[in-house]
């Protein structure tokens, strides 16, 4: 046996038999290990995401049930070989939100990466009350075994067009 080898059998003799040593040992490799967990979700990318704020602008920002608003959306699909799962729905300024007006969830499959910036389109449905509502939209993408949630919300004043 070596001298070096001798020294940390000794070391790790005399820390296995003192309490201090053995507290000062665990607390740094909790620290170590605690960082390490950091910085390995910290560097993780996004598989998707949606430029801008959270909250989009409807054009017009009020119209009666059945109409039509448009808003901006910037999407970027980082990661190729990805599947996502979209739901979209109406929900009360509350924060309730009516299963009858979710819309059924569907599926993307993505081969490559993609970054789409345009206008989209929708509907006011005939069943919402007048008052605050929000269209929420969201985004869950599985790739490289991560699963990555985006989502936006788009207010929305529902006019009283009774005549």
């Amino acid at each position: 046996m070596s001298a070096l080898t001798g020294f940390f059998a000794y070391q790790v003799d005399r820390t296995m038999h003192s309490p201090r040593r053995l507290k000062v040992l665990i607390i740094a490799l909790a620290l170590i290990t605690a960082a390490g967990m950091a910085l390995l979700f910290q560097s993780a990318p996004d598989s998707i995401r949606y430029g801008g704020a959270t909250i989009l602008t409807a054009t017009p920002a009020a119209v009666c049930p059945g109409e039509t608003f448009t808003f901006p959306v910037d999407v970027v699909i980082e990661d190729g070989n990805s599947v996502s799962r979209v739901t979209e729905g109406w929900c009360r300024a509350d924060g309730i939100c009516p299963k009858a007006l979710q819309e059924p969830v569907y599926y993307l499959n993505f081969v490559t990466g993609i970054e789409v910036n345009t206008t989209a389109t929708r509907t006011a449905p005939t069943t919402l009350t007048p008052g605050e509502w929000e269209l929420r939209h969201c985004n869950e993408t599985h790739s490289n075994n991560r699963i990555n949630v985006a989502c936006y919300a788009v207010p929305i004043t529902i006019k009283d067009c009774t005549p």
